[in-house]
């Protein structure tokens, strides 16, 4: 009974053991990638994802850092996409934020979205969209695009992996709206 009872608890400290293994390489992992993207910088990771699919994807479109600050502030990046005639199809005003797992104060997106709606409209900007990682374990955020309209005029949080959607969508559907107007007119 003895020897078993031994057997049992040996079994179940390496089982402990390896599992504060996994934990730890699984912490350490998280820490890297988080450095790794606020080095990178969440900026430059949409930028690149951006640059990506600029040819063929948004070929007569302007996508570049906001460095005008004559308003007082600035968004973090300016998105126009145009018909092949020089007309406008759409406007979306950027800012990205990142946080480090080990920031003392937690920001929440709210935080935010009252400066953006403010650059958004200063830069003429149709739309305004907030990619973040702040508030990684709220599950709203996590769940996709998250439309703010109820508070801001079009506005949305999205995280990175919905950047390029958020733009194909917004595009998308403007595409569709001037297709209305020019049908009307």
């Amino acid at each position: 009974r003895e020897i078993s009872e031994r057997s049992i608890k040996m079994k179940y400290e390496i089982q402990i053991r390896e599992r504060d293994d996994v934990i730890e390489r699984l912490r350490d992992m998280k820490i890297k990638l988080s450095t790794k993207m606020v080095g990178e910088s969440l900026e430059q990771h949409c930028e690149n994802e951006f640059n990506r699919l600029r040819a063929s994807a948004f070929p007569n479109s302007y996508f570049e850092k906001d460095n005008d600050t004559s308003f007082g502030s600035k968004g973090d990046f300016i998105f126009r996409d145009s018909d092949n005639k020089g007309n406008e199809i759409v406007s979306i005003m950027f800012e990205m934020k990142n946080e480090c797992d080990t920031t003392s104060t937690k920001k929440k997106n709210e935080d935010f979205l009252k400066e953006l709606n403010k650059d958004r409209i200063e830069k003429k900007c149709e739309y305004a969209v907030l990619v973040s990682l702040l508030e990684s374990d709220n599950d709203l955020f996590n769940s996709g695009i998250v439309d703010f309209s109820h508070r801001y005029p079009k506005m949305y949080v999205v995280r990175p992996q919905c950047f390029l959607p958020i733009i194909s969508l917004l595009r998308n559907a403007s595409i569709k709206a001037l297709e209305y107007k020019a049908e009307l007119a």
